[in-house]
């Protein structure tokens, strides 16, 4: 149930909370202090510092003219105590000046979608904005006090039992507090598209960190998302990394691996095309490893990365990349999509990184604004989930390839492999399918003009894969399970 502060006379007004002019009733009913854009209410001086970012649905479709508020908030505060507010472009593209020296939470809403978020380091941010979810949780060992959200002036009576509860809670980067006793805590996750009703376990205070709030089970620790959210690691801890396959019964394998680099040329090659009527018109196997003619580290803003800056450590097979944020490997206008193609390559994955609501595996688009890309592969933390992009306001323009929190394998070797065929996609990770068995439909985006074809990335740098890259292999044909199999086989350490 959620309440407002009280105080001696009762509950406060939205608008005498906040001392503000107007009250906006959206979502959780936060309110907008800001007299006009890029002014903050009461606040002459904002400072100099510039934050720009977008605004997206949990689909990652740009928002035009969503509302975006900058609130000056932070966990160890009460209540919001300042706000900057602009309207974000056609293309969901915003900009606000603010005062860098405070804690700011960003929040944005288009009808009865909203979300919060965060502004990072270099002053860039991603708001996603979706239908508000129920929260439900609990703290262990209270019985007064409240939870509030930062960033909005939503607040929850803990019970005698320690219960709480939001009807009604933004999407996005959540920051709870619980206040009762000083110093607060907080308690920092974000959410995914999983169900309307997130449950999170009781919420204990972490002994090395009083000011942390942090739940025993650790599989929502997982870099990726489990039960509806992923749960940012609290200062001071480290937690184990645990692969999640809840479809997976079968026992692992602990016997000691064979590690020795196997020699690529063992690959059992399947160099059947499915239309035998005409030639594999593009085929390329890259090693990554700096001795690729074709494909080269380059930074998002379309510079050839320094050799200096490029990261090539141990791959499956001699060396691999890996790329720091901002890059990636680039192919120049290679177009495998012409029609049926298969694209294959390993990746030590690391997860979620701080900023990053979606990496990208390969993409061939040319900018983010027009209308995404003939296709692109991404994981999607919002969701927890693979996908498959291209014109994104069509039917088929956003398809899911693998189930929601279904977590993929994390800090180990892993392959995966997507092949278009006759209008469909199947997906493989470590040479077994699983995406649907039939396929699963998607339309290719038509350009007039070649577009890059990047590996890792795109010209935005929070895209960039979080992880090892190597040997990548690109071909324009459709190839068959059993040569995705053998593929996955021939290297698998």
């Amino acid at each position: 149930m959620i309440s407002l502060l009280k105080n001696a006379s009762g509950v406060i007004s939205l608008k005498n909370l906040l001392g503000c002019a107007a009250v906006s009733l959206f979502a959780l009913g936060v309110v907008a202090c800001s007299k006009s854009d890029e002014t903050a209410g009461g606040v002459t001086d904002i400072g100099n510092s510039v934050a720009s970012g977008f605004v997206v649905t949990e689909g990652n479709l740009p928002v035009a003219h969503a509302r975006v508020v900058a609130y000056y908030d932070n966990w160890d505060k009460t209540s919001i105590e300042d706000s900057v507010e602009v309207v974000a472009d056609d293309n969901g593209k915003f900009e606000l000046k603010f005062d860098s020296t405070r804690s700011v939470v960003l929040y944005a809403e288009t009808g009865s979608e909203s979300g919060l978020s965060r502004i990072q380091d270099s002053g860039s941010s991603l708001v996603v904005v979706g239908h508000p979810r129920r929260l439900e949780s609990s703290v262990a060992e209270a019985s007064s006090g409240y939870m509030r959200i930062v960033g909005s002036n939503a607040v929850a009576s803990v019970g005698a039992d320690g219960s709480f509860a939001f009807d009604s809670m933004p999407v996005g980067k959540i920051l709870l507090a619980y206040v009762a006793e000083v110093p607060q805590a907080r308690f920092d996750f974000m959410t995914t598209i999983v169900g309307d009703t997130v449950k999170i376990p009781p919420l204990e205070k972490l002994s090395q960190n009083n000011g942390w709030l942090t739940v025993s089970d650790y599989r929502y620790y997982n870099n990726a998302a489990y039960a509806g959210i992923m749960v940012s690691v609290p200062e001071g801890i480290t937690v184990p990394q645990v692969e999640i396959l809840p479809q997976d019964t079968t026992e692992k394998d602990t016997s000691v691996k064979d590690t020795t680099a196997k020699d690529s040329s063992d690959i059992v090659k399947d160099t059947t095309a499915r239309d035998t009527s005409e030639a594999v018109a593009i085929s390329y196997a890259l090693h990554l490893d700096g001795s690729d003619s074709l494909a080269k580290v380059y930074n998002s803003d379309g510079t050839e990365a320094d050799p200096d800056n490029i990261d090539y450590v141990d791959g499956i097979s001699g060396e691999g990349v890996s790329l720091k944020v901002g890059q990636h490997i680039g192919l120049g206008n290679v177009d495998p999509s012409a029609g049926d193609f298969t694209v294959s390559l390993w990746t030590v994955w690391k997860g979620f990184r701080e900023g990053s609501f979606y990496q990208i595996l390969f993409a061939q688009r040319s900018n983010w604004a027009e209308s995404f890309a003939r296709i692109q592969l991404q994981y999607d933390f919002t969701v927890g989930a693979f996908a498959a992009v291209s014109e994104a306001i069509s039917p088929t323009g956003l398809v899911w390839l693998s189930e929601p929190g279904r977590v993929r394998p994390l800090n180990e070797w892993a392959n995966i492999t997507l092949v278009y065929e006759d209008g469909k996609l199947f997906f493989y990770v470590n040479g077994e399918l699983v995406s649907d068995e039939n396929g699963v439909p998607f339309t290719l985006k038509d350009f007039l003009d070649p577009v890059p074809f990047r590996i890792g990335g795109t010209e935005i740098a929070n895209d960039t894969w979080n992880g090892v890259i190597d040997e990548v292999t690109i071909e324009s044909t459709a190839r068959s399970a059993e040569w995705v199999k053998a593929q996955y086989e021939a290297l698998a350490k």
